[in-house]
Order: structure tokens, then sequence, then C-alpha cells
């Protein structure tokens, strides 16, 4: 994968969210991962082509510069592949993150249909 990473740090998922989506919509970029850190921090990473990553990272660093909770950020233009294996999700962590899905998913199916049954009821 020759593909430029970017990477920016926030105070709270708010500021990682509004990263995400200031980049996402401002370059030709594609969300990697995210990484819940202690103290409230959280990473998002983006890949891309340089100048694209390039651009999302300096609208999201000015995205969160402006809610008030920028970090860091940091663009690595061709990052070698172990960076890859060291930050993607393993295969287990996204079957794991599905399963809880798909049980949460089922939850709120079983609770619609009660809410309606209450509600046809009455």
């Amino acid at each position: 994968m020759k593909k430029a990473l970017g990477l920016v740090e926030t105070r709270g998922m708010i500021g990682a969210i509004e990263a995400v989506d200031v980049a996402c919509k401002t370059a030709d970029v594609e969300i990697l991962n995210k990484h819940l850190v202690k103290g409230g921090i959280v990473t998002v990473e983006f890949v891309g082509d340089v100048g694209a990553v390039k651009v999302a990272v300096e609208a999201a660093e000015e995205a969160t510069k402006r809610l008030g909770v920028y970090v860091s950020s940091h663009v690595i233009p061709r990052p070698d592949e172990s960076i890859y294996l060291m930050i993607e999700k393993k295969e287990k962590e996204v079957k794991k993150e599905k399963e809880v899905v798909e049980v949460i998913e089922e939850i709120g199916k079983v609770l619609e249909e009660k809410i309606r049954d209450k509600k046809i009821k009455k």
C-alpha cells in the first residue's frame, strides 16, 4: 500500500467526528481507523494520495482548533508496510465489532416490536 497516512488527534469523540467529517468533505481520503487513547484522546487515521491527505489533515486541524479540541496532527507521505500492520484492526477485532452491532440491532428490533404491540393493545 503506497498511500499517504494522515493522523489527527483530538480531545474527545466530538472533535474526532468533526475531523473525519471535514477531512472527507474536503478531499478524497478514506478513514483507515480510529484509536481511543487514555485521557479522552482520540486519533483518527486517513489514507489517500499525498496531496489529498495533506489537504484533509489541514482542514481537520483547523476545524478541531475552532472547537478547542485539537491535540496534534501528522502526515506520512509513503509509510512503510510495517506501519499499516501496526495500526490496522486485526480481523478478530473486526469480527467481534460486527457481532456486537448485530446483537444491538436484534435488541432494537425486539424493543420496537414490544413498543408496537403496546400501542396496538391500547
